[in-house]
């Protein structure tokens, strides 16, 4: 008997990579029926790149974060600026923001999956037909490849010009300056996450919605968007949380 033309056949990983860059309808089929244990690999880059990241451009992290610290050191009283500099100081040695870093990537990608499994999960199972947790669980984590690359892109920019990317994404575009201020500011925040590699990122939740939960193109841009203001959301509360209790 042939081989049916309709069921996906397994490749290797670095094949599953390519085609999630040049046939992502494809390779979410392939990864989602047939090769639903190859969710580490993009698991694992997700996780390794921000840490490559942040090792190889780890004296600009260092550099940056003393001058944070003398900004603020400088806005406090001179009593409080004795007693508060040891500390500041030590959360700017290059092993505490490396163990800082590296526990805050954990955690952010594991609340992330966490939220993307439960919205996708629930929305395909309202809007259509319920899917396999773990074949969407598979699906999910191949969509994270692009948001994988961002930071060895970033990398790869940084270590040719010396410097580490001052405004992300569209932040340039509301930034005060001030970067302490920025960092409080919800617009600010959000406007950082719009950028090719969220995009990117989006359109392929929007295929997955299309190609593992066999949504229309309506239902499946609904969810995307959905998805979208959720994860946004979840990046600017807690400055917004910390702007309406100062308020």
């Amino acid at each position: 008997m042939g081989t049916q033309p309709n069921i996906p056949q397994p490749v290797s990983i670095l094949i599953n990579l390519w085609d999630i860059l040049t046939s992502p309808s494809q390779a979410l089929r392939r990864v989602s029926t047939v090769q639903t244990r190859t969710w580490w690999f993009p698991a694992l880059l997700a996780l390794l790149a921000p840490i490559i990241h942040l090792v190889a451009t780890l004296d600009l992290q260092v550099a940056q974060a003393k001058k944070a610290i003398a900004i603020q050191l400088s806005a406090m009283p001179p009593d409080q600026v004795e007693a508060a500099r040891p500390l500041m100081e030590r959360m700017a040695q290059p092993t505490t923001i490396l163990l800082t870093a590296s526990v805050s990537t954990v955690v952010a990608l594991a609340l992330a999956w966490t939220f993307a499994m439960l919205i996708l999960y629930f929305g395909i199972a309202l809007l259509g037909t319920p899917v396999r947790a773990q074949n969407l669980w598979t699906a999910v984590l191949w969509t994270w490849v692009p948001l994988a690359l961002r930071p060895l892109v970033q990398m790869a920019w940084s270590l040719y010009s010396g410097t580490l990317i001052q405004y992300p994404g569209l932040s340039f575009l509301v930034a005060s300056g001030d970067p302490l201020k920025d960092a409080k500011d919800p617009l600010y925040l959000l406007a950082a996450q719009i950028d090719l590699f969220n995009l990117w990122h989006l359109i392929l939740i929007f295929l997955l919605l299309r190609v593992v939960g066999r949504l229309g193109r309506g239902s499946s841009l609904f969810i995307t968007l959905f998805y979208a203001l959720i994860l946004g959301g979840v990046h600017i509360l807690p400055a917004l949380t910390t702007r309406l209790i100062g308020m």
